[in-house]
């Protein structure tokens, strides 16, 4: 299959349309990353999102809705009825944007999208690519990140190619993400509202907004039982090249790594010294990681190396992806890094 790419427009809409419509595959920008998209309530397309990827059928996908609409997406049989004031609430506050809500799935959700649990995720989208897409189709999508399975998600179209050539017929290039890392997973389908996924829309913001404690839930599943939602899994997120976490700033930058830090360095120039973000706002970080960890990949060291992560809102989500992507711990000691692998959940 040749995969081409194609900027947004409305004739590469139309075309995406026409595609998806005939039970193919697509791969579309979001704010948080790229997505594989495919028909949400067709049991064949989602099949073939799960076998592009190489994912595994126990880890649920996210449907990607054109409205903010609760009862519009009950009407539809994507929701169970009655939907709980507090995602209506929720909804109203954060659609568009990227927060994903778990709740009692509808009739018209097939079992492969939920991997077989009671609940879906739900997300409405507010990049504008995203938003032009799903409204043309006039039907969710399934799309979890436009990748092989627990690789780096992509956050622009070169990367997408680079996962997928091949797999997919089409990807809609709408440039870099904005925000970098997946949305937001926010479990309602409990007594009380829990992060199952943390993203952007952290904890204090969540737990503010509902005038109650929001925590999240860390914890880790395995591919051999459905997870309440993605990217739950204990190894995701990854590069081929071993990620070691470092508890403290990188100060020496000897040895056979990349390294990624969240300063620049006088050192800097040395082709494998990546500067994640000289502004140190976490939201910068996040807009970056993803495509600054595949450029350490692809330099074929035998470890990259990177910075602890600083102090922000986004400190959870950061910290999240790169615990699940990484192989261990690295740590000065004795005049040269020790390597230390990463105890498994």
């Amino acid at each position: 299959m040749r995969t081409r790419i194609l900027p947004v427009s409305k004739s590469s809409i139309q075309e995406a349309c026409q595609i998806l419509l005939a039970g193919e595959l697509v791969a579309f920008p979001t704010e948080t990353v790229y997505g594989l998209g495919g028909l949400g309530l067709s049991s064949a397309a989602v099949l073939k999102i799960f076998e592009a990827k190489g994912r595994p059928s126990t880890d649920p996908l996210i449907l990607h809705l054109s409205s903010s609409d609760l009862a519009q997406v009950v009407s539809d049989g994507i929701l169970a009825s009655p939907i709980p004031k507090i995602a209506q609430t929720l909804a109203q506050r954060f659609w568009p944007g990227p927060l994903t809500l778990v709740l009692a799935k509808g009739p018209r959700v097939p079992t492969e999208v939920t991997s077989g649990l009671e609940t879906v995720a739900v997300r409405c989208p507010s990049d504008p690519s995203a938003s032009l897409l799903l409204k043309n189709l006039g039907q969710p999508l399934a799309a979890p990140s436009a990748n092989r399975f627990g690789r780096i998600s992509p956050t622009d179209a070169s990367a997408v190619l680079a996962e997928l050539e091949g797999k997919i017929p089409l990807i809609l290039d709408g440039g870099p993400c904005t925000n970098g890392i997946e949305s937001t997973v926010l479990s309602l389908s409990e007594s009380k509202p829990v992060i199952l996924r943390p993203g952007s829309i952290d904890s204090q913001t969540l737990s503010s907004f509902l005038k109650m404690d929001v925590p999240i839930r860390n914890s880790s599943g395995n591919s051999q039982s459905p997870s309440p939602a993605p990217g739950m899994l204990d190894h995701h997120y990854s590069p081929m090249t071993p990620l070691y976490l470092c508890p403290s700033p990188i100060k020496n930058f000897s040895g056979p790594f990349e390294f990624i830090t969240y300063a620049d360095h006088s050192i800097s120039q040395k082709p494998n010294i990546h500067v994640l973000t000289n502004d140190q706002q976490g939201s910068t970080a996040a807009k970056n990681l993803y495509r600054t960890l595949r450029n350490a990949d692809t330099r074929g060291s035998s470890a990259i190396l990177i910075d602890p992560i600083p102090n922000s809102s986004w400190a959870a989500a950061l910290s999240d992806r790169l615990h699940r992507a990484s192989t261990g711990t690295a740590v000065w000691s004795d005049g040269q890094w020790q390597l230390l692998p990463r105890v498994r959940r």
